[in-house]
Formats: structure tokens, C-alpha cells, sequence
């Protein structure tokens, strides 16, 4: 097919997913924000009106104090917000997006005409990775309009790359098997069990673990996020390069599987 039908293939495919995907992200990432950061902004302000004044003045005036502890409630806020957003995110962008055809038959009308089903479903992956990276930016302008700025290259890159992993992960289980989400679950409590318990292990079975990618450790990246403090570059690219691996496994299952097989 051309180039111009490919791309009105991707404007459905952005459409489908803000409407039918999107907007439950949106919807559930607010009110995961409300119930996480609001507790926390309350206590700020009974922080503040008990603050002594030798403590707001060893912070210089009552303006400084309030940033200070905002800026440790962000750091709170985005270490034990992103991991949820974007796991969940993740499970809700790519929830069926093979194995629901497969099974309702949609793949009888979807590749009735000269469609390929690499293409097809490579390009509803990556509509949904930029469409969840596109929601999170925009709620991240409206937190930081209300609230306090957090929008940064680290928060972006750091969601981008472990969406990335979590939805390459959930594409090739929904590429190989009738249910996905759930093995999805299987998968990360697995992964991040067996890296807690063995991931130091002097055991030579612990270079079995390198098969996994090490989800115990995806709190310190949401945490170097919170804090402003540099991305560990070597666990970023260990997570981002794993899910792309399974995104192109998830490809080559596609192409050689037969889409009547569940």
C-alpha cells in the first residue's frame, strides 16, 4: 500500500486509541495523581502553618521553606506515581492489540484488502507508545500549571523508555498467546522476584536471570526522576533494549505465524 493510505491508517489508529485506550488512561492517571499527590500537598500546608520560625528562617523566608518541601513532595510524588502510570499505561495501550483479533475474527476484515499485518500492527504499537508519551507530556504541563513544574527531558525519556519495555513485553505476548494481560502480570512479578532474590547471587545460575529484564530495579529510575538526579544509563538501555527486542520478536511472530491459529 502507499505511503498516504499507511499514514490515514495511522491517523484511525491514534483515533481508536484515544478514544478507546486514551482516554481511560487519562482518566485513570488523574485520578491516581489526585489520590497520591493530594495527601501529600495537605501536609505541606500543615507543615507550614506549624513551622517554628527558626526553621523558616534557617530556610531564609516562609516562600523558600514552602518550595523546599514541594520540591521533596514532587520527589515523592514521581517515585511512587510513575511506576503505576506507566505500567498500567502500558497494559491499557497494548491490552489485546493482536490476540483480540485473532480471536473476535477482526483479522478476516482487517487484511481483506492488500494490508500487511507487520505493518499493520508495528505501526498500532508505535501510535500507541507516542500517544501515551503525548498524554503524559500533556498532564505534566497541566501538574506543573496547578501544582509545581516536573515536566523535564528526564521524565519524558525515563516514560518513553519504560513504556517501551512494558508494551514490547505485553506486543509479543499478545503476538504469541490467546490472553496477554495477564501473563503480562505473570511476567513482571516473576522478573522482579527472581532479581530480588538472586540478582546478587554468586550462583553461576544467576546469569539465567539476564534473560529477564531486571524489574526490581525500576524504582531507581522513577527515583532519579523524582530526585533530578542522572539516569543510570546502563539499566535505561538494558530496559529500552529488551522491550524492542520483544517488539521485533512479537514482528517475526506475526509474520510467520498464521493469525486463525489462537
Amino acid at each position: 500500500m502507499s505511503s498516504a493510505h499507511w499514514r490515514r491508517y495511522a491517523l484511525w489508529q491514534a483515533r481508536d486509541y484515544l478514544i478507546d485506550r486514551g482516554l481511560a488512561t487519562v482518566l485513570i492517571t488523574v485520578l491516581f495523581a489526585y489520590l497520591t499527590a493530594a495527601p501529600l500537598l495537605l501536609g505541606i500546608e500543615r507543615t507550614m502553618q506549624n513551622m517554628p520560625a527558626r526553621v523558616i528562617a534557617r530556610y531564609g523566608s516562609i516562600e523558600a521553606a514552602r518550595a523546599a518541601q514541594l520540591h521533596d513532595v514532587n520527589a515523592m510524588f514521581l517515585r511512587s506515581f510513575l511506576g503505576v502510570v506507566v505500567f498500567l499505561g502500558a497494559m491499557m495501550a497494548m491490552n489485546g492489540i493482536a490476540a483480540n483479533d485473532r480471536k473476535q475474527g477482526y483479522y478476516r476484515f482487517l487484511f481483506s484488502k492488500a494490508v500487511s499485518p507487520l505493518r499493520f500492527y508495528g505501526q498500532a504499537f508505535l501510535v500507541g507508545w507516542a500517544g501515551f508519551v503525548a498524554i503524559v507530556t500533556a498532564l505534566s504541563l497541566v501538574y506543573g500549571a496547578l501544582v509545581a513544574p516536573i515536566l523535564t527531558p528526564q521524565l519524558i525519556l525515563a516514560v518513553a523508555v519504560m513504556f517501551l519495555l512494558y508494551a514490547g513485553i505485553m506486543f509479543m505476548l499478545s503476538a504469541s498467546f490467546p490472553s496477554d494481560w495477564l501473563l503480562l502480570v505473570l511476567f513482571t512479578v516473576l522478573a522482579s522476584y527472581l532479581w530480588d532474590r538472586w540478582g546478587t547471587s554468586p550462583s553461576i545460575f544467576h546469569y539465567l536471570l539476564y534473560v529477564l529484564p531486571p524489574l526490581s530495579r525500576t524504582a531507581d529510575i522513577y527515583s532519579a526522576v523524582g530526585t533530578g538526579a542522572p539516569l543510570d544509563a546502563w539499566l535505561l538501555g538494558w530496559f529500552g533494549a529488551y522491550g524492542a527486542a520483544c517488539a521485533v520478536a512479537a514482528l517475526i511472530v506475526l509474520r510467520y505465524r498464521r493469525l486463525a491459529i489462537l
